[in-house]
């Protein structure tokens, strides 16, 4: 595995396992450990859920395509019933290079929460070579949102970093955020922001060609709405 993706993965599972009672979340063993091969090549997904105090799943996905393509893709889903942001994070590597770096929290509401606002204001943000523009139905990400292409090892590392600190920005808030009424308004304005999320994310072309490739298109929609992007 390429050496950032395996530190985002070790960093991402260390803030799992500390969280207050963190539990696996079982799936189908066919969804679980996935594969797949075609024109010799062979395509290996392997999906972990969990469940904790603040956030109603939480879905980290490693995928290998031979040697050609990996990605590691990464989503907190927080309990409608906090106030707290998605974080979402995903790499993918074209022959070892990063070609697509993204890390973000994401409201679930028409602003981020105003504490969370004025410490992500706070932090330097280094200034990356090449960003990349968000696809058209990037509009549920935050104005905080990083989406780059690393050009190299120092970059690599300074967004390893920054994923860590939204990462923390997230979990302190989760300290000090109060839970709502499951049958209030705030929670579910919420549920409506996460269903607008989820289904923003399902227009990704990308994620969807890779799968039907593979797979056939009625698997991998169902991959897509079961497992990538259920609400």
């Amino acid at each position: 595995m390429n050496p950032l993706l395996l530190e985002v993965f070790e960093l991402i599972k260390n803030r799992i396992n500390s969280l207050t009672d963190v539990e696996s979340l079982n799936i189908d063993s066919n969804l679980s450990k996935i594969y797949s091969k075609i024109n010799k090549e062979e395509l290996f997904i392997l999906n972990e859920f969990y469940q904790a105090k603040g956030f109603r799943k939480i879905h980290v996905e490693v995928a290998m395509l031979g040697k050609s393509l990996q990605i590691l893709h990464c989503v907190f889903f927080p309990d409608p019933c906090y106030e707290l942001p998605i974080f979402g994070a995903d790499l993918v590597v074209n022959s070892n290079n990063i070609s697509a770096a993204i890390v973000d929290l994401s409201p679930v509401g028409k602003y981020l929460p105003d504490s969370l606002i004025s410490q992500m204001s706070s932090l330097e943000v280094p200034k990356f070579n090449e960003p990349v523009n968000l696809p058209e139905w990037g509009v549920i990400f935050s104005p905080y949102v990083c989406f780059i292409r690393p050009v190299d090892f120092l970059e690599e590392k300074l967004f390893l970093k920054l994923i860590d600190q939204y990462l923390s920005l997230l979990l302190d808030l989760l300290v000090s955020v109060e839970e709502d009424e499951i049958n209030s308004l705030e929670t579910m304005d919420r549920v409506k922001y996460q269903k607008r999320y989820c289904s923003n994310q399902k227009l990704n072309e990308k994620t969807r060609a890779v799968l039907t490739n593979f797979f056939g298109s009625s698997w991998a929609n169902e991959y897509i709405n079961k497992i990538l992007f259920e609400c």
